[in-house]
């Protein structure tokens, strides 16, 4: 597994842990990191996601929720919400990533973590965000 995968793995836990008790994000990726015993890179990017997304929360769901057609916000998964804001996060504030490369991530994360049909509606989101914010 790569560092970067790492990392957004690590990060996707630590904003779940953080949604469902309401914790402090410092303290649950603190946990999360000891657990899967990482280090280095991985932890750093992590944290700089994770940052990003607490920061505005409000800037993202926005973004997310002009893209979505016939669809409200509230009816996305927790797990499925949390994978568009890192993808969008890295979209908007890691330039050097390529977008095809955080969108094939974002899938692959959902894939991992959430249903059968998450990738298909991670990507057609992150597709239409990553054309009105890089291009």
């Amino acid at each position: 597994m790569s560092r970067r995968r790492k990392a957004r793995e690590i990060a996707l836990q630590t904003l779940y842990a953080v949604e469902l008790s309401s914790s402090d994000w410092e303290k649950a990726l603190e946990e999360n990191v000891s657990r899967r015993h990482s280090t280095g890179e991985s932890v750093e990017y992590a944290e700089a996601i994770i940052k990003r997304v607490v920061e505005d929360p409000e800037k993202l769901n926005s973004m997310i929720e002009d893209t979505l057609e016939n669809w409200d916000i509230d009816r996305i998964s927790i797990i499925d919400l949390l994978i568009l804001k890192i993808a969008l996060v890295e979209l908007i504030y890691f330039p050097s990533t390529p977008k095809s490369v955080i969108i094939n991530e974002a899938i692959e994360v959902a894939h991992l973590f959430s249903s059968k049909n998450a990738g298909g509606f991670v990507n057609g989101v992150l597709d239409k965000l990553s054309r009105r914010v890089r291009d």
